[in-house]
């Protein structure tokens, strides 16, 4: 089944579908004709949550890229930002604030073309008359499911990709990612499977190997007997 993502750029910004069964690199094409910039010059963040500041890097510019989408763990009306590494690129060009314009806030805010415009246009984000109270209810949300984890719990984070598993190494509130705004799961995962060691710029919050620890929303783990997966062992239950 297709998904429909927001694809946006300095310069663009719009709802496309993508199916999770194409490969990285017709996604790389299909994201040069939407937004211009050329396929081997894409850096590419992806956003769970399309009003969101945080993000993850899941393709760098060059890269020999093999997968499929689906291996990506995009999921539906999440967003996927484009960046352009070609200096000498005319869009570049455009964007670069060095090249002696650039536009005050208040200028920028006047503009008919611009992101932030799309995002008034479409009630997104802090512009969505709804947005306070959607948000005050995801914290809620993910609150009450953050009472019932606890620090050692066995835990398994599954996406359209794959599944994680791991061990719940922290609980709570961390200024530095969101200014202390949501609960958060630490998460020290079997497998090098995450973004971090368990640290978050130069704080310590848990102790985890290289690309074995991550920060992930209450609502995305799942707590109970989930034993490490045993990739040599076969599953009998599937056909």
């Amino acid at each position: 089944m297709d998904l429909s993502v927001y694809i946006t750029s300095d310069l663009t910004a719009s709802e496309r579908r993508i199916s999770p069964q194409w490969s990285v690199e017709y996604l790389l094409q299909r994201l040069e004709q939407i937004t211009g910039i050329e396929a081997a010059y894409q850096t590419l963040h992806y956003y769970p949550i399309k009003t969101s500041n945080e993000y993850s890097t899941i393709h760098e510019a060059g890269s020999k890229d093999e997968r499929d989408v689906s291996e990506l763990g995009v999921a539906g009306y999440s967003r996927i930002h484009v960046i352009d590494t070609d200096p000498n690129s005319t869009l570049a060009a455009l964007e670069d604030d060095s090249a002696g314009f650039q536009l005050s806030e208040e200028d920028y805010a006047k503009k008919s073309n611009t992101v932030l415009q799309w995002k008034k246009q479409n009630q997104l984000g802090r512009f969505d008359p709804n947005f306070d109270d959607q948000q005050r209810l995801l914290q809620e949300e993910n609150e009450k499911i953050a009472e019932d984890i606890k620090v050692g719990n066995r835990c398994r984070v599954i996406n359209i990709a794959s599944e994680r598993r791991g061990v719940v190494r922290f609980v709570g509130k961390i200024q530095e990612l969101d200014e202390g705004e949501n609960y958060w799961v630490g998460i020290e995962f079997d497998e090098p499977v995450g973004k971090n060691d368990g640290s978050i710029g130069q704080l310590r919050v848990f102790e985890a190997r290289k690309n074995h620890g991550s920060f992930v929303k209450p609502k995305q783990v799942e707590v109970g007997d989930f034993p490490e997966l045993d990739p040599f062992g076969s599953d009998e239950e599937e056909i």
